[in-house]
């Protein structure tokens, strides 16, 4: 679809016929010299550089780098690089394109401005740009988040950004939207006059001051989190600078100067800016719907409603008044004091309020500006009735958009401009709760949205009602694309076709209720005194106990303890075979085996299936992918679940042509029986050994890592620490023959495979 809709941004340039990722008669085809060829004009030592960024000596390192790198012969007469500009259109260009594997009516709004010299980017101005640009943008989707939220809105999402593609080429600011079925005009006139009203009269002083705060408290944490950066980070601010003459400056430097940009950078300068980036003129339309969607304008009717929003007179966004706190002022707290404090487990602290709330705290020495959050209970969806399992899917959705007590999202949004926290809720099948995430300073107010949404849950019926209009929107046509068909297939042979794990379809929907939703919140979330409480990160506890105290100590005591209950469901014993066919454009194979069989949820078992995983990993990637060409990689976990039967699990998922999945089908079982007779190859154990010594002490300086391995200790019995390293180093090549051995001889293997359907023969 984007091939047809590729000439409408790009005129006539080869950015038009040239697909980023190629094309299928193209990539089969193509002469191998040509790739040579390519390689030979544009791989070479004046297009180059080397960023090495680590623990090493940094004369050897040059001296390395001068021996590998020196002896490269220079390009002679070098192909200067090409710079090719988008064409300039007086008037919107307007397209409009079906596709029978598109799920949803969806547009981009395209505004093409000059690309800034290479020159000046790396200048204080350039940097000044860059900002005001984000900030526009930020500000921007602010708006049309506020939007899509009002009851009767004509579209389910919207977003403005930079064309990753396009801005190759040109400055290019990009507004992609989701469209409801049936309401595409409706959609673009409302969207283009946000747009309009945008360039007219920029934005409300409140916009800017929420826009600013956030900016402010964005910048302070990249430079409190300076000493947490991995190599990586490092090594994509001077790429950037090479490649597209972004600045590269010290931690100090940057903070600086982004702070004195953001805190000098008045209302009316930022408006001026955002007018300034807007023009009638280069705007290209392009809309995007299934095949046979109902209710379709003409091009020539986007094209008039194009037209009229731009001769139309339009008003300006009205002031917003006063914001008010997450929490007035004047609110009162019962709290409850600790009761008792006790060591716990890997350095942690654990404090029982009076209210009989436990509350697990680690302090760490990293990540500097981040504090993390758990608050887990066991039950989850195991807890409910069949009956309700669809409409325990939407909770977790319906609780992120509608608020918290008296604040709905929009408001929601604007009482935490500025401050740098997160919270969000998490139903599964056996255990529910809720995850947050803060910088230090704003432990307070992530403590205060915990104590909400378990004290004063938001059930808002219009919210509702917009939530739930989405939702049909985004899931009326999923059927039409071939991947959510082979999910759900993928679903439906894991668990056996248990309505205790639904997938969504669109008529599952339209029975969903407001009072099934709270009434599932009740059952899961209405018990807040028998949740346990986790805290990790830069945290003081002398600071964080009173905060602790006032907040989860001033949720009602537990009324009974909740137990995850087992709810039947299981994985098919024996083979099962899922092969089906479907429609598709490209076309292709899915694949995905799955073996299944009882171990006990230790860490030794864990860390065995999942060595293995990777062991099977190097396997498929020599034989599947090098040898014989037919994937471009194999996607493999190994694991062990503890609920509701303690089991393994190992997936094997890979993607091929039609033709050749003949050849490859047998080395998925092939390669595990292999390990089963010969034991795991020395050299590959070895590597696996080795990325995971390398891998475990980042590991360890991961405050969600630390979440999860304390409520396992304390929610699941399970140890997943101690012995880690001794346990990796101690695995032998026969440990994996055994273990590939019990797996294939417990028989347990679904294979679920989606074919092209086939053309019908003419006769």
């Amino acid at each position: 679809m984007w091939c047809g809709a590729a000439p409408l941004l790009y005129g006539d340039t080869r950015y038009a016929t040239r697909n980023l990722i190629g094309h299928i008669d193209g990539l089969s085809t193509f002469p191998h010299d040509e790739l040579r060829d390519f390689y030979g004009r544009w791989y070479r030592p004046d297009l180059q550089a080397v960023i090495v960024v680590g623990d090493f000596d940094v004369d050897e390192m040059e001296a390395k780098v001068r021996a590998v790198m020196s002896d490269i012969p220079a390009k002679e007469n070098p192909e200067p690089k090409r710079r090719i500009t988008l064409p300039d259109n007086a008037q919107p260009v307007v397209g409009l394109f079906t596709d029978p594997e598109a799920t949803m009516t969806s547009f981009s709004l395209y505004y093409k401005r000059p690309l800034r010299p290479f020159e000046s980017r790396n200048t204080r101005q350039g940097n000044l740009n860059t900002l005001c640009d984000g900030m526009m943008m930020y500000a921007m989707n602010l708006r049309l988040a506020e939007l899509a939220m009002r009851p009767g809105a004509s579209f389910v999402s919207a977003y403005v950004a930079g064309d990753p593609v396009a801005s190759f080429v040109s400055d290019v600011m990009r507004l992609t939207v989701n469209v409801k079925e049936g309401e595409l005009l409706q959609a673009v006139t409302e969207l283009y006059t946000e747009m309009e009203r945008v360039s007219r009269y920029g934005f409300t002083e409140a916009e800017f001051g929420v826009v600013k705060a956030d900016y402010e408290r964005m910048v302070q944490r990249i430079f409190d989190s300076r000493d947490d950066r991995f190599n990586q980070n490092f090594t994509a601010v001077y790429r950037d600078n090479f490649l597209y003459n972004r600045p590269a400056m010290d931690a100090r430097t940057e903070y600086e100067t982004d702070m004195a940009a953001v805190a000098a950078l008045s209302f009316e300068e930022f408006n001026d800016y955002v007018k300034r980036q807007f023009s009638d003129e280069n705007q290209v339309l392009v809309a995007y719907a299934p095949e046979g969607a109902p209710g379709l304008p003409t091009v020539g009717e986007l094209e008039t409603a194009l037209a009229q929003v731009r001769g139309a007179e339009l008003e300006g966004t009205s002031p917003e008044t006063v914001v008010a706190p997450l929490l007035p002022e004047d609110t009162r707290l019962k709290g409850a004091r600790v009761k008792r404090t006790a060591e716990g487990a890997f350095g942690s602290t654990v404090w029982t309020l009076r209210n009989g709330v436990r509350v697990v705290v680690k302090p760490t020495d990293f990540m500097t500006d981040q504090v993390c959050l758990y608050a887990r209970v066991p039950g989850g969806r195991s807890l409910l009735s069949d009956e309700e399992m669809l409409a325990a899917q939407v909770l977790d959705y319906y609780i992120g958009q509608t608020g918290v007590a008296e604040s709905d999202a929009a408001l929601l949004r604007k009482q935490l401009a500025g401050k740098t926290v997160r919270c969000w809720p998490g139903t599964g099948a056996y255990e529910n709760g809720f995850s947050g995430t803060s910088s230090p300073k704003d432990v307070e107010t992530l403590l205060q949205l915990v104590y909400l949404y378990l004290a004063q849950p938001r059930f808002d019926g219009e919210t509702f009602g917009v939530v739930m209009e989405q939702l049909r929107h985004s899931y009326r046509n999923r059927t039409a694309d071939p991947s959510f068909r082979y999910g759900q297939e993928v679903n439906e042979t894991m668990y056996g076709g248990s309505p205790r794990r639904p997938y969504f379809v669109y008529d599952d929907i339209d029975g969903i209720t407001l009072e099934q939703l709270q009434t599932i919140y009740g059952k899961l979330y209405g018990n807040p005194g028998d949740f346990t409480f986790f805290i990790t990160g830069n945290v003081d506890e002398k600071t964080l106990r009173p905060l602790v105290e006032k907040y989860i100590g001033s949720l009602p005591r537990a009324s009974h303890r909740a137990e995850w209950v087992d709810d039947g469901v299981r994985t098919p014993v024996g083979t099962v075979e899922n092969r089906f066919a479907v429609k598709m454009e490209q076309p292709k194979v899915s694949a995905c085996t799955l073996f299944t069989g009882r171990m006990p949820y230790t860490l030794e078992n864990t860390l065995a299936m999942a060595v293995l995983g990777q062991l099977l990993d190097i396997r498929y990637t020599a034989v599947m992918r090098e040898d014989k060409g037919g994937t471009y990689g194999v996607s493999v976990s190994g694991l062990v679940q503890a609920f509701p039967v303690q089991q393994y699990q190992l997936s094997i998922a890979y993607e091929t042509a039609p033709e050749k999945l003949d050849l490859l089908r047998p080395d998925v079982s092939g390669e595990l029986a292999r390990i089963a007779r010969e034991g795991a190859d020395e050299a590959d154990l070895a590597k696996v050994k080795e990325y995971i010594a390398k891998s475990f002490p980042e590991w360890c300086r991961d405050n969600w890592m630390w979440l999860n391995v304390l409520r396992g200790y304390y929610l699941q019995d399970y140890d997943g620490l101690t012995g880690y390293m001794d346990i990796v180093e101690g695995f032998t090549p026969d440990d994996f023959k055994r273990l590939a051995s019990r797996i294939l001889a417990d028989g347990n293997m679904l294979e679920v495979i989606m074919e092209p359907e086939l053309a019908p023969q003419a006769e």
